[in-house]
């Protein structure tokens, strides 16, 4: 159990050392579990448990941020001292200013059915054992062979000096694997990632197990029919996982306000997005993008956010039109806005920056097959095994994993190492029709220095890009 007391009195000495627009203390306690194979034996098995808290304290001249790794009341003593000091010490040529949000009380928790910390470590390797069967039981050349299932038990508390006080406790598991199919003497080779909230119960929702074998055959397809595409200008069906890259990549992060308003400049790049193009055309009619941190049992799922608001669904393309930033309350304060809970830390031991969560195009109304079938000369690029986007987020560059040429309304033959080149309103902008079924898919988002890695989600709709060049 989280002593909460210690959080209230850490607040006391903050502000016993200064007058804070804002502080927070929050408080952390997790359990986490790893097991990996490789190559059918045994790689890695651990287990640990760990607990810290920090403060973050919020001057008009500037922001404090401390951390250690143990919770007590002498330990929130000393990291408030820190923080008031690091706070006075930070002269920002700009004067902090916060949004005013309602102050939260709330608990949350998200409900497991089979509970993390009670699966065994022989259940455990038999479900690796079983995806590792699901690949060697296709017959095919798999080298490399690589899968890890990793899960923690997160309990929180913060308090702030507004009046927030957030209780929460969130478990979530995810699975990764690596696998290289060869044929012919070349090879091809595939990252998978599970992830979800929730109890060991979401290991038998992924349906794993079918889904590698499937991807094993596509992979030694690709190598002994697929061929290149001819350099030219093509119709581009979208699947939903290079749909959610897009989402992530050229709409979400360019959407971050803090980048937007430069303070991640030197950490993670900047934003061709500036604060006055709210309401600008960025794309087609059907481009609507939403980040929304309430999807139930989602990878990026979360309640209230590390300042304390509650999460809801923010848009930031409406209708082709750029619509709303992602906000903390420093960057609401500065732009006039209100807070839409933006804010959060991956691990204790750093400072809360504004965050995605599960990012995705919202539904159309056609049909997958009825999309094909309107493509007279095309390709389908249903995955992405290469990625790359400027520090502005603005040229991009996507290479396809599964693709197809489609001729006459038809998938053809597999088309290898497909090439997407293109502009974040070019993308957007192509967009002439959506489907109606919607896939999100599990991700690690790194940003910020030191890095952190967030859980999200990515995904959408299959696409319909018009007339652009593909190589």
């Amino acid at each position: 159990m989280i002593d909460e007391d210690t959080a209230e009195r850490t607040l006391d000495q903050v502000a016993s050392g200064a007058s804070p627009e804002l502080a927070e203390v929050k408080l952390v306690s997790l359990k986490a579990r790893e097991m990996s194979i490789k190559s059918g034996q045994v790689h890695s098995v651990s287990s640990s448990t760990d607990a810290g808290m920090y403060v973050r304290v919020v001057l008009d001249t500037g922001i404090g941020f401390a951390s250690v790794n143990r919770i007590s009341r002498s330990a929130g003593r000393d990291l408030a001292k820190r923080a008031v000091r690091l706070a006075k010490a930070s002269k920002r040529k700009e004067r902090v200013k916060l949004s005013h949000e309602k102050a939260a009380k709330a608990r949350w928790s998200v409900r497991q059915r089979m509970p993390l910390g009670d699966v065994s470590t022989e259940d455990r390797m038999s479900y690796l054992k079983s995806l590792d069967s699901a690949v060697t039981g296709t017959g095919l050349k798999v080298q490399g062979r690589f899968f890890e299932v990793a899960d923690v038990e997160i309990s929180s508390y913060l308090a702030t000096t507004d009046g927030a006080r957030i209780s929460s406790f969130l478990p979530r598991v995810r699975m990764n694997c690596l696998n290289m199919v060869t044929s012919k003497g070349e090879t091809e080779q595939s990252f998978r990632e599970w992830g979800s909230v929730g109890g060991w119960e979401r290991t038998d929702e992924w349906g794993a197990g079918p889904a590698l074998s499937q991807e094993m055959k596509m992979l030694k397809n690709l190598i002994d029919k697929g061929k290149a595409v001819k350099p030219g200008t093509y119709d581009l069906i979208c699947g939903p996982e290079v749909t959610g890259i897009a989402s992530h990549e050229s709409c979400g992060h360019p959407m971050e306000a803090d980048r937007i308003l430069g303070r991640e400049m030197s950490q993670a790049g900047k934003s061709f997005v500036k604060p006055e193009m709210i309401g600008d055309e960025i794309g087609s009619e059907l481009a609507t993008v939403i980040d929304d941190p309430t999807v139930p049992g989602s990878y990026g799922y979360y309640e209230y956010d590390d300042e304390g608001v509650r999460a809801k669904p923010r848009f930031l393309y409406k209708k082709g039109v750029i619509n709303e930033f992602l906000h903390n309350r420093e960057t609401a304060g500065r732009l006039g806005v209100k807070s839409n809970a933006s804010s959060r830390s991956s691990v204790y031991w750093k400072e809360p920056i504004v965050r995605m969560a599960n990012t995705f195009v919202a539904p159309g109304d056609m049909g997958e097959d009825e999309m094909i079938a309107s493509v007279k000369d095309g390709v389908y690029m249903n995955s992405f095994t290469e990625w790359n986007i400027d520090d502005k987020r603005y040229n991009q560059k996507y290479v396809s994993r599964e693709a197809y040429f489609v001729r006459n309304g038809k998938v053809a033959g597999p088309a290898r190492n497909c090439v997407l080149e293109i502009t974040t309103p070019r993308f957007w902008k192509s967009i002439d029709a959506v489907s109606k079924r919607i896939e999100l898919i599990a991700a690690e988002c790194g940003k910020g220095d030191p890095m952190q890695d967030a859980a999200v989600y990515a995904g959408g709709p299959m696409l319909r890009l018009r007339e652009v060049n593909l190589r």
